[in-house]
């Protein structure tokens, strides 16, 4: 988890939560319901002339990791603040099976990312809606999730847990090329002790 929040994170600096970003920026449509992983990091380290903060994990991992410019208020942040990480799970917005000669790509078609006002806690959202070509590693009836690997090589699962969705999982099986139109978010913001 914490490497994906290093990669995560150096893209959008530390970000705010869902309630403040709300009144930022327009939500979008709905998409079934968003299962959210949440964790919290221990700040170790902060190097506010190269914008470097250090992180320790629940289970004791350290991940130092550049704080993007856009981020105002990293002079707040101090040894020992907890940073609460929440990931919304990637959800499906559609599907549907191409050719096996089709070409594995992606394109995000929209993103977003906000950070708080000046003046209070380092914090921020970042949110994208992405288009994929895919080759389906399996399906998880359980979760109702499809699994592939990413543009990156990385694993990933996108949850078809929606009511436009249903019914939908059996139509796919490993191997199956497929586009599919995703919606995910993250949440970073510290909490002082």
């Amino acid at each position: 988890m914490l490497k994906r929040l290093r990669s995560l994170t150096i893209a959008m600096g530390l970000v705010v939560t869902l309630p403040v970003f709300a009144e930022m920026v327009p939500a979008p449509a709905p998409v079934g319901e968003a299962r959210v992983s949440e964790m919290t990091a221990t700040v170790e380290d902060v190097d506010l002339a190269n914008r470097m903060v250090t992180l320790k994990g629940p289970k004791g991992g350290m991940v130092t990791t550049e704080v993007d410019t856009k981020v105002k208020n990293l002079d707040q942040v101090k040894v020992g603040d907890e940073l609460k990480v929440k990931y919304y799970l990637a959800v499906l917005v559609s599907a549907k099976i191409v050719g096996d000669d089709a070409k594995r790509s992606e394109e995000v078609i929209d993103s977003g990312v906000a950070v708080a006002a000046p003046g209070v806690m380092p914090a921020a959202i970042a949110g994208r809606e992405v288009k994929e070509t895919i080759k389906i590693l399996g399906t998880d009836p359980y979760k109702k999730a499809i699994a592939f690997r990413g543009a990156d090589g990385k694993f990933r699962e996108i949850s078809m847990d929606a009511p436009h969705l249903e019914g939908r999982l059996e139509d796919f099986k490993e191997g199956d090329m497929v586009e599919v139109v995703y919606r995910e978010a993250l949440a970073i913001y510290v909490e002082p002790k």
